[in-house]
């Protein structure tokens, strides 16, 4: 019986967690679970809008309902099945890592505020934070394809940390040089918003980001020709870290289409790491 038990525990935390590829079951039921996270994402968006929440009321109160209990069941069953993971071993103490997990904390804040509302009517408003559901979409990143996508990023990012941490700082030294030269040039202007080096640094990053507000705008001649020159500087400033990381991918795909390296099959596995 204990047995059964366990093998149910182990089944119930499979499907919750991470499915193997041929489950259909687990398949299934993460397929459910992230339609149920996107549809309540949706309503949330929608019941932030009085005129379209008042034209269906109780549907959006039934759905929160049968979504909460939904949530709440899936909740209880991955607390009670996580003893099954050897990281997370212990009745207590297991289940106690389990639910400060940053998800655990985000599948209670989400489905917290209805419990509060229902308990508490009418004392706190908490409906944006169901909003909270959709972080909860990380937790189906981590099947076969989309998985492996997300290494591919991670492996590039960390390959060319310090390529993008020189690229970030050119960024900045180019922004705090462009704020300096365009507060010298339009400091003394009348009405002029340059005041200070501070407030021009909104400019240079809105310039070199190419996002161009336009709520501070250089009026004199030299002022116009520094943000021209800022302007110019801010495109290579962004073509900068985009040809850094281009150049990751091809690495990465060229990497991958090599294959690992192949073992020369004259010299002894055991001689080549030294083993006598």
């Amino acid at each position: 019986m204990a047995s059964s038990g366990g093998h149910m525990r182990r089944r119930v935390y499979e499907i919750l967690t991470n499915p193997r590829p041929g489950d259909v079951l687990g398949r299934l039921v993460s397929f459910a679970l992230l339609m149920l996270i996107a549809a309540n994402v949706t309503a949330s968006v929608i019941e932030t809008d009085l005129e379209l929440a008042q034209r269906a009321p109780r549907f959006f109160y039934w759905f929160e309902l049968v979504s909460v209990a939904v949530f709440t069941v899936e909740y209880v069953l991955r607390l009670w099945s996580c003893t099954v993971d050897p990281r997370l071993e212990g009745a207590l103490r297991g289940r106690l890592r389990m639910a400060t997990r940053p998800m655990s904390l985000v599948d209670i804040v989400a489905i917290a505020p209805f419990y509060v509302e229902l308990l508490l009517p009418g004392t706190l408003d908490l409906r944006f934070l169901r909003s909270l559901r959709l972080l909860r979409l990380f937790r189906f990143l981590r099947v076969a394809r989309i998985a492996d996508a997300f290494g591919t990023v991670t492996r590039v990012l960390q390959g060319k940390r310090v390529e993008l941490g020189v690229s970030l700082a050119i960024v900045v030294v180019a922004m705090l040089v462009s704020a300096g030269a365009i507060y010298i040039a339009e400091r003394n202007e009348p009405g002029s918003l340059f005041t200070s080096i501070p407030r021009s640094m909104w400019w240079s990053i809105e310039t070199i980001t190419t996002i161009g507000y336009g709520d501070m705008i250089p009026t004199t001649p030299v002022g116009k020709l520094i943000g021209g020159i800022v302007g110019f500087v801010g495109i290579c400033a962004v073509a900068l870290p985009v040809g850094i990381l281009s150049s990751g991918f091809v690495e990465e795909v060229n990497r991958k289409k090599r294959g690992p390296a192949p073992v020369d099959a004259h010299v002894c596995p055991r001689c080549a790491g030294g083993d006598s």
